[in-house]
C-alpha cells in the first residue's frame, strides 16, 4: 500500500514503536493507524502467516469481532471479554484459536472518523495491566506521529475529490466556488504534500492514504480535463 510521504525522523519512531510492540506481544500483533474509508493509512501485522492468509483468503476482516469493537469503543479489552460482548458470525475468534492465537487483547484510540487499533497476541497467558497500558501509551504516540504526517488541509482534499470524480476544471471551480487559479495553486500544493508527479497519481495516493473514498477510482476511468495545462498546472 503507498502512503502519504513520511519524514525519516517520524518513520524511525513508528519502526521503533512497532519493535517494542514485538516484545510485548510474542504471539504477533497487528497495528492498524487512522482507519479512514474503512481502511488504515498505515498497517503492519506480524501474526503467524498462516493466519494471516487464512483471514485475507477468507475475507474475515468483515466480520472481525474485534476490529468491530475498535470502529465502536476507544480503550482496551481481552480476547476472553470480547468473545462474551461481541458476536462472531464468521467465528474469526474460534480460527484465531485454532491458529495458536489464544491469549490477546484489542486496544482503539482516536476519534470515531480516523480511529487507530492494536490486536495484540501472547503465546500463553493474557496480558498484564502495565503490558496494556504499556501498549496504549504506543498506541497513541503512533497515532498522533502519522497524523502529523498525513495532514492535508481540507480544502485541497476537496480540490482532489472534485478531480477524482471527473470533473472538469470548470465543473470543479464552480462547485468548490473558486477560480481557475486558486483550484490549479490547491491541486499543485496537494501534489507536493503527497509527493506525487500529476493529478492522477495524487488522487490514487490519496485514496490510497485513506484521505478520499476509493469509490473515486470510477472517476480516473473518465480521464482528467483535456487541454496542456489541466493535468499538472
Amino acid at each position: 500500500m503507498t502512503s502519504l510521504p513520511q519524514s525519516q525522523a517520524a518513520t524511525a519512531d513508528l519502526e521503533e514503536i512497532e519493535e517494542a510492540l514485538a516484545r510485548l506481544a510474542p504471539r504477533g500483533f497487528t497495528l492498524g493507524l487512522h482507519i479512514r474509508y474503512s481502511r488504515p493509512v498505515r498497517r503492519v501485522s506480524t501474526y503467524p502467516s498462516q493466519w494471516i492468509q487464512t483471514y485475507t483468503q477468507r475475507n474475515l476482516g468483515v466480520g472481525d469481532p474485534m476490529m468491530i469493537w475498535c470502529v465502536m469503543n476507544q480503550g482496551s479489552i481481552a480476547w476472553h471479554e470480547l468473545i462474551r460482548q461481541m458476536p462472531d458470525p464468521l467465528d474469526v475468534m474460534g480460527q484465531a484459536r485454532a491458529h495458536g492465537l489464544v491469549y490477546g487483547a484489542a486496544l482503539a484510540w482516536g476519534p470515531a472518523e480516523s480511529r487507530s487499533y492494536i490486536g495484540a497476541a501472547h503465546p500463553d497467558r493474557d496480558f498484564t495491566a502495565t503490558e496494556i497500558a504499556r501498549m496504549a501509551a504506543l498506541l497513541r504516540k503512533a497515532h498522533d506521529l502519522l497524523d502529523r504526517d498525513t495532514a492535508l488541509r481540507p480544502i485541497l482534499v476537496a480540490a482532489l475529490e472534485a478531480i477524482a470524480c471527473g470533473m472538469t476544471y470548470d465543473q470543479a471551480c464552480e462547485a468548490l466556488g473558486i477560480s481557475r487559479t486558486a483550484l490549479r495553486y490547491r491541486l499543485r500544493m496537494a501534489r507536493e504534500v503527497l509527493g506525487a508527479e500529476d493529478n492522477p497519481q495524487a488522487v490514487r495516493k490519496a485514496i490510497d492514504a485513506g484521505l478520499l473514498n476509493g469509490v473515486s477510482l470510477s472517476g480516473l476511468s473518465k480521464g482528467l480535463p483535456t487541454g496542456p495545462a489541466d493535468s499538472r498546472d
